[in-house]
């Protein structure tokens, strides 16, 4: 099952660096003066941000010239700060070509145009060689493909031998019923939830090896407890995701936030290995 244009029909956002640009004006912060650590608050679509992106990247051992591809790579945050802190390789696909766009020109207003490279594509059909990549890094993505073998078989192919992929997942507990709409649906169809016990029997199909795996839900919670308690008070800032979700976003932030507290879903962090050519 292709579900493609209609999942790249969900995150369409037109002329979307251009909203962004515009926040940062709200904001205070001219066009001339931004750096990579202004836009962290928007650039990463994923629970925590930045800061999951560091310790996943920690946990992996990431080394200067490892050649890294983040698949789902939305506006490019997790690319560019690979490529600023640790000397990586990087390149970001995405099926969006509003998030293409936008992570080039941010990439170019923040000075890092020459370290990331970023591709409008299917995750599902790699436009990359086999053996291309040191790491492979997805975040909140699988949870809008339907075709996940043909993904994880896609991902395994272009990691090199002793390769490793890593991820961060929103995963279904026992495949509850969810609260809709979240960020990455509007509605059950659009939403391909599966469990940790399934995630982890597919990347062993693949022919991945499993290194380390953590339980992130606790952290997601703490997170969105003091967003959503700070939004509360001061209401929604210039600058964070949803810029991404529209007119529904905080709908969309509260029933992440109730569906992850209520334990229908559930948030976690993995590294496996490729042990074979």
């Amino acid at each position: 099952m292709n579900n493609e244009p209609e999942i790249a029909s969900h995150y369409a956002y037109e002329r979307l660096y251009e909203a962004i640009l515009q926040a940062l004006d709200n904001a205070g912060i001219p066009a001339g003066n931004v750096s990579r650590k202004v836009i962290a608050a928007i650039d990463e679509f994923h629970v925590r941000g930045q800061e999951v992106s560091h310790e996943l990247a920690a946990a992996a051992g990431l080394q200067p010239a490892m050649r890294i591809l983040d698949v789902g790579c939305g506006l490019g945050g997790a690319c560019r700060m690979l490529a600023d802190e640790y000397g990586c390789d990087v390149t970001g696909i995405d099926i969006t070509a509003d998030y293409i766009r936008t992570a080039r020109q941010l990439s170019a207003l923040t000075g890092l145009q020459h370290s990331t490279r970023f591709v409008q594509g299917s995750a599902l059909a790699l436009p990359f060689n086999n053996n291309s990549f040191d790491v492979v890094l997805t975040q909140h993505v699988q949870m809008n493909i339907a075709d996940k073998k043909t993904f994880y078989a896609e991902i395994e192919r272009v990691l090199t031998a002793g390769g490793r992929f890593i991820y961060y997942d929103i995963l279904s507990n026992d495949q509850l019923p969810i609260y809709f709409p979240v960020p990455w649906a509007a509605g059950a169809s659009m939403s391909y939830l599966i469990t940790s016990q399934q995630l982890h029997m597919l990347l062993h199909d693949t022919g991945l090896q499993r290194i380390q795996v953590k339980d992130d839900t606790g952290k997601g919670i703490a997170f969105f407890n003091n967003l959503l308690n700070r939004i509360s008070k001061k209401g929604l800032p210039a600058l964070g995701l949803h810029l991404l979700m529209g007119d529904t976003a905080l709908e969309k932030l509260n029933n992440l936030h109730k569906n992850l507290k209520e334990g229908h879903i559930m948030l976690e962090t993995g590294i496996y290995e490729k042990t074979t050519t």
